[in-house]
Formats: C-alpha cells, sequence, structure tokens
C-alpha cells in the first residue's frame, strides 16, 4: 500500500504543477465554499496556511474572519506527530513552524476544540468522490480527524479529483469536497 500510495503522491504532485491558472480556480472554490449551509451555519473554520501548490486559503481566512467567525490554525508539535489548532486574529501571532515555509500559531495561545458547528478545511495532493483522501503522508490530518466533532472539507482542483483513493484503516476520510465545477456531499 506505501508504495502505491507513494507513486500517487508522485503522480498527483505532477498533475499539480500542470495546473493553469491556481488563483482564479481557488477564488471559484471559496465562492462554493461561502454559499455552502454548513459554512453559514458554522462559528469556527480551522484552516491552514495553503501553499502554492494547494488551493489558496487565504482569501477563505480572510473572508471566514470578516464574517464574525473564529478562525484557529494548525499548530505541529516540534517532534511527534500530533498537531493542534489555536485561534489567531493577527499575523503577529504566527511563527515559521515545524515545516519549512508554513506559518503556525505562536506558543502560548488558548488551543481550540471543535464541535460540531466547526468547519475543518484539510488539506490533500488529491480526494476520491467517496471522501477519500490521499495527504502527504505524515497523519496530521488523520490522526486529529480521528478525534474531531468538525465537518471535514477538503478543498481540490478538479484534476486532483479520483474515483477513489487506497486507504489503510488510519486514513479518514472528509464529509464534503469543493473544486471549481462542483460540490460533493459525501454520505
Amino acid at each position: 500500500m506505501s508504495k502505491e500510495k507513494a507513486e500517487l503522491r508522485r503522480l498527483y504532485k505532477e498533475k499539480t504543477a500542470l495546473i493553469q491558472n491556481k488563483e482564479q480556480l481557488s477564488e471559484r472554490i471559496a465562492e462554493r465554499l461561502f454559499a455552502l449551509d454548513e459554512y453559514k451555519s458554522c462559528d469556527c473554520v480551522f484552516a491552514y496556511f495553503s501553499l502554492p501548490s494547494e488551493v489558496s486559503t487565504a482569501s477563505i481566512i480572510k473572508r471566514a474572519r470578516e464574517d464574525g467567525k473564529a478562525v484557529a490554525l494548525p499548530q505541529c508539535e516540534k517532534k511527534g506527530n500530533a498537531m493542534h489548532f489555536f485561534p489567531t486574529e493577527r499575523e503577529s501571532e504566527l511563527e515559521t513552524g515545524r515545516f519549512k515555509g508554513i506559518f503556525e500559531p505562536k506558543k502560548g495561545l488558548t488551543q481550540a476544540q471543535a464541535t460540531e458547528k466547526t468547519l475543518i478545511l484539510v488539506p490533500a495532493l488529491a480526494y476520491g468522490r467517496n471522501g477519500s483522501r490521499l495527504g502527504k503522508g505524515m497523519g496530521f490530518y488523520d490522526r486529529f480527524l480521528a478525534e474531531s466533532k468538525g465537518v471535514p472539507v477538503g478543498l481540490c482542483f478538479e484534476e486532483n479529483l479520483a474515483e477513489a483513493l487506497p486507504e489503510t484503516g488510519l486514513d479518514r476520510r472528509v464529509e464534503i469536497i469543493i473544486t471549481e465545477n462542483e460540490t460533493l456531499f459525501i454520505n
């Protein structure tokens, strides 16, 4: 399974590198997110700072704050594989985290707890139409989602949407997938 997933990660990284107009596509995905009843009724968005290869979350974070929603961002422990979310309101509350190029909340903030009214944006290299996801292989989100009460949402370019992806017993699915062309609700 790990060889198959490694090959799929390589394939989807190559496919993503060829996608043109990522910013425009990201804006279309964001507008689909804002139209969701789940977004309109949530009180908190657990977001992440996107990498250049991912659907951009910058406008989502900005709009969620403008809409009066709390925004929490992930912090990965320096050692180990635990991840926690912390509410942030301004850039001064961020610092370079465990992984190069990814900003995280500074130490000392109060940890946020997901509730049924929390939307959790989940990054991935690809998603399956059944809610399966191909992450980067470290399992941070799988472990977090296993203990979470929020609604996990995958943001994905249409090019990175497959029928299904290989899964292990530790993998966690998302409940909603949003691409620039469609919104999928997973049963």
